[in-house]
This record gives C-alpha cells, sequence and structure tokens, in this order.
C-alpha cells in the first residue's frame, strides 16, 4: 500500500511538471503566442494548481510548512478582506499566485522524508530532465526561425517564458553534470559530458540577457573553492570564455536590440523619476499623455515608484494592495487599483515589486523568512549541503527578486525547488 502511494503521488507529481512546462508550445500552435490566456494554457494552469492543493493535502507532515501556509494564507486574508475589500472569488483567484512557493517544498519534503521515496523520486526527475532539456532543442529552433530571437522562444514552456526557460535549462544542466563531474579531471569530464553542455545552446537563440551571468556562474560553481580552486580556474577558463564568445555572437547576431520592448524615452526619468519622486500625479498624467500603447516602466524604476504609490495611497504600507493585481481576467476582473496603475504593473514585474505591491511589509518578511527556512530546516535523512548547487540556487533567488516573478510560474518552481532539495545529501557521501 505504501508503495501504491508513494508511486500515485510520483506520478502526479510529474504529470504537473510536464503539464506546467510543455502546455504553451501546443497552445501557441492553435493560437498565437500573444494569447497568454488561450483555453489550453488555462485549463492547464487550472489543473495544475489543483494537482498542488491535492498532493500537498495528502504529503504534509512538518509543522514549519503547515505555519508557513496558515500564516500566509492569514496575511493575505487580512490583506484581501479587511485592508482592500476583495470578493473571496478575486482573493481566492489571487492566492494561486502564491501556489508554486506555498506547496511545492512540503511536497518535495514527502520524497525526501525515506530513502526509498527519495531514490526512486530522484532517479525519475534525472531521467525527465534529461528529456525536458532535448526537448528544448527542436522546439527552440521552431520558434527562432518562425518568430526570430525574442520573448516567443520559450521552447515547450511557449512564447513569453523565454526568461524561465533559460534558467530551467542552466539549472537542469548544472544539476546533471554536477553529478556527473571528476572534479580532479575537470576538461575530461566536460568532454565526456558534452551534451550536456550541448543543452545549454537553446538558450543563445532567445534574449534573455541574464544567461550570461547563469552561463559563466554555471561553469564557476562545478569546482569545489579549495586550495586548487585557481588552478581548476585556469584550466577550465579557456572553455568559459569559448562558450561566452559563441553566445555573445549568436545573441547579437539574432535579437534586434531596435525592437526591444524596453525601450524607454529619456524624458520619462527626466520628468519625474530623477526630479518629481514625490509627485505620482505628474507620473501618471506622463504616462497617459505619451504612451497609448503597452508602457514598460523598467524593474529598477518600478522600485522607485512604489514610495510614491504607498503615500498616494496611505494605509496599505503594512498590509499591500491585496492579491489582486496580477491574477484577473474575463471572469475575474481587475481591482480599481489595477485600472488606475495598470501603466505601472504592466510589463515584467520584478518579484519582490509583486510581492511588496501584493503583501506590503509583513508579507515581504514573511516572503524573506521562508526562503531562508529552505537553507535552515535540513532533510533529517539528507543533511548534508552541497554548497556549489545551494550558492547557484541563492544566485537565482537574488537574481529574480530584482528581475521578474518567476516564482509565481509552477514551470519555473518545478525545476528550481527541485533543484534545492536535490542539493541536500546524506553524512559522509561525496558531494556529487
Amino acid at each position: 500500500m505504501k508503495f501504491e502511494t508513494r508511486f500515485i503521488l510520483q506520478r502526479l507529481f510529474f504529470i504537473g511538471f510536464w503539464l506546467a512546462t510543455c502546455t504553451g508550445f501546443v497552445s501557441d500552435f492553435i493560437w498565437e503566442p500573444e494569447t497568454l490566456g488561450s483555453p489550453l494554457r488555462t485549463m492547464s494552469q487550472l489543473i495544475v494548481d489543483l494537482i498542488l492543493v491535492f498532493l500537498t493535502i495528502c504529503t504534509i507532515r512538518k509543522k514549519t510548512d503547515i505555519i508557513f501556509i496558515v500564516t500566509l494564507v492569514t496575511i493575505a486574508a487580512i490583506s484581501g478582506f479587511i485592508v482592500n475589500n476583495d470578493s473571496i472569488v478575486a482573493w481566492i483567484n489571487g492566492l494561486r499566485y502564491f501556489f508554486p512557493v506555498m506547496f511545492l517544498p512540503p511536497i518535495l519534503r514527502y520524497f525526501w522524508a525515506t530513502e526509498y521515496r527519495h531514490d526512486l523520486f530522484v532517479k525519475s526527475l534525472d531521467k525527465q530532465l534529461y528529456i525536458f532539456l532535448w526537448l528544448q532543442v527542436p522546439t527552440v529552433l521552431f520558434q527562432f526561425f518562425k518568430y526570430g530571437a525574442g520573448d516567443y522562444v520559450g521552447g515547450t514552456m511557449g512564447g513569453w517564458f523565454s526568461g524561465i526557460l533559460s534558467f530551467s535549462i542552466y539549472y537542469s544542466s548544472f544539476y546533471l553534470l554536477n553529478k556527473r563531474i571528476d572534479r580532479n579531471n575537470i576538461l575530461q569530464s566536460l568532454y565526456k559530458n558534452w551534451t550536456l553542455i550541448f543543452l545549454l545552446f537553446p538558450t543563445f537563440l532567445n534574449e534573455t540577457k541574464i544567461s550570461f551571468a547563469l552561463i559563466i556562474v554555471y561553469f564557476i560553481l562545478l569546482m569545489p573553492i579549495d586550495r586548487k580552486y585557481i588552478i581548476r580556474m585556469t584550466l577550465l577558463a579557456p572553455v568559459v570564455i569559448l562558450l561566452v564568445s559563441i553566445g555573445s555572437y549568436f545573441y547579437s547576431s539574432t535579437v534586434d536590440e531596435s525592437q526591444g520592448k524596453l525601450k524607454l524615452d529619456p524624458e520619462f526619468f527626466e520628468e519625474y523619476l530623477d526630479a518629481d519622486l514625490d509627485d505620482l500625479d505628474k507620473a501618471i498624467d506622463y504616462a497617459e499623455k505619451n504612451y497609448d500603447e503597452t508602457f514598460d516602466v523598467p524593474r529598477f524604476a518600478k522600485f522607485a515608484i512604489i514610495p510614491m504609490v504607498f503615500s498616494a495611497l496611505p494605509g496599505h504600507n503594512l498590509m499591500g494592495f491585496g492579491l489582486t493585481l496580477f491574477r484577473h481576467g474575463d471572469i475575474v476582473k481587475a481591482s480599481d487599483f489595477f485600472n488606475e496603475y495598470d501603466w505601472l504593473l504592466q510589463g515584467t514585474n520584478p518579484q519582490l515589486f509583486g510581492i511588496i505591491l501584493q503583501l506590503g511589509i509583513i508579507g515581504t518578511i514573511w516572503y524573506i523568512l521562508f526562503f531562508l527556512s529552505l537553507f535552515i530546516i535540513k532533510p533529517s535523512l539528507y543533511p548534508k549541503r552541497n554548497l556549489n548547487m545551494q550558492a547557484y540556487f541563492i544566485l537565482a533567488f537574488i537574481i529574480i527578486l530584482f528581475y521578474s516573478d518567476f516564482w509565481s510560474y509552477p514551470n519555473f518552481s518545478f525545476i528550481m525547488f527541485s533543484f534545492l532539495f536535490m542539493s541536500w545529501k546524506k553524512d559522509g557521501n561525496k558531494v556529487s
């Protein structure tokens, strides 16, 4: 009976994984990539959310996980119902933004609770991540030749997921190569496992500039940091330089910077970001008068505007503006706040920006404590850290705080939380 339970739960986990990571490409075949709200995508997202809820109900055991979920729901309820008067339907729909963070850690903790579950799960995960990496090659090439380098090159994840795809490729490849590499024979190991290096290739065919940072740190963290570190780095440097040069060549030859959607009139800064940070009305007037189409405020400019918003709308600093800012559509209507500040919320929203606006200072503290707990609470059977993997995860966490709200997407979180849990090993084992 235990085997059947483990088997069903593991199957459901990977069904959720493949639905989250492959539905987008299929949807783009039927609808255009612009149609993020296609029926197929919407239904797939709903099924994945239901799988996460069901798996959590079946697997949650640790009191700490229960406490984090209950406290987040409490904060969200106070923000939604008391501070912002959200409807129950809008609130539940908005809470889905946090489902990956709320539910994936306790699910994975279940598989790490016994050696039997862990070993079978890891064996399956390794195979499926390898398949996932290979699937990106034909799908990315197809998208590249059809749409050109850009946001539509999201591989199996589909259009608008190019950034998540790049992170997913680097971290999946790093995890698999990290298990196979002989750190005393770095170059020979890279040669033997050349396919995992080759599978980084799709990240050179979209416009995610962050890939250049990820690939450099990818090779740096393959090696243990010890007395021989400088020697290893010297041997590896030509490989890193070659790959970065290839990536730079493909990027510069395929991406048309003139078509970048982040272009912004310099007057935007001159008129209010530099001179009038305390004048939100001027910022709104400027956006309405000068931008008839989608207005994508740069990431760091959004952080500069947050104090202006809280100053103009007092009483929201602690608990934010509720969960209706980024989850709405035809059925669940956008909030009054979104309708007023859509120019600010459209485009790329850094994770930290989204948390602050939705749940305020209290929610942000919860969010930081939650991620810290992932490094403090060790699986009892696997207390040894793989420092290289955890350092790579911390890099992603810091980047994403100021880059985009990737943690709200299951396709990103399935891979990244699995990566983090794979960084916990048994005592006495070699770091691998």
